[in-house]
């Protein structure tokens, strides 16, 4: 009589244990991984220049200059400061994107440094691209980064909206 309840009692263990470790693989507890990396300062953010930053979407007219496959200085508001973004993973083809987005997670209105914001990337799979870093560079430090970068942009006032023209 004694072993029927201590066979239930284990067959529910075994059903909790079975149930337990198929939520930790579940691919909701893998985004909390990917979220935690991105979230955790890696060398790779922590060498940017600038200060952690946000942007208003509102601000973004959609001015953007390519500095490689993963980073591009995005200007907000309305070509008066710019913005480095870091992007998680290079979009090889983002020198010929005409029209780039962004979603903001927490629906805030705001890009921000540390949130799990997107950069959207119209016909590129993935979709959209994890930022990884915001940060709000002084003029001196993006045409630095320009200059590193062997970018040179058209002597006007205002940058173009859209990607700016590459010279080398």
């Amino acid at each position: 009589m004694r072993a029927l309840p201590l066979r239930c009692v284990a067959i529910a263990l075994l059903a909790a244990t079975t149930i337990l470790s198929s939520c930790a693989s579940s691919p909701a507890s893998q985004g909390a991984g990917v979220a935690a990396a991105l979230r955790s300062p890696s060398p790779k953010t922590a060498s940017l220049p600038g200060t952690p930053g946000c942007f208003w979407l509102s601000n973004f007219d959609g001015s953007w200059t390519v500095l490689n496959d993963s980073e591009l200085i995005i200007y907000a508001p309305l070509y008066s400061q710019p913005y480095l973004i870091k992007l998680f993973e290079p979009v090889p083809t983002l020198r010929f994107r005409e029209v780039l987005g962004f979603a903001d997670a927490q629906r805030t209105g705001m890009i921000c440094n540390d949130t799990m914001d997107d950069l959207v990337v119209p016909h590129w799979e993935p979709h959209r691209v994890p930022i990884v870093a915001v940060r709000k560079l002084t003029v001196p430090e993006a045409k630095r980064l320009l200059a590193e970068n062997h970018i040179k942009l058209p002597s006007r006032s205002k940058p173009a909206k859209g990607n700016q023209p590459v010279t080398r």
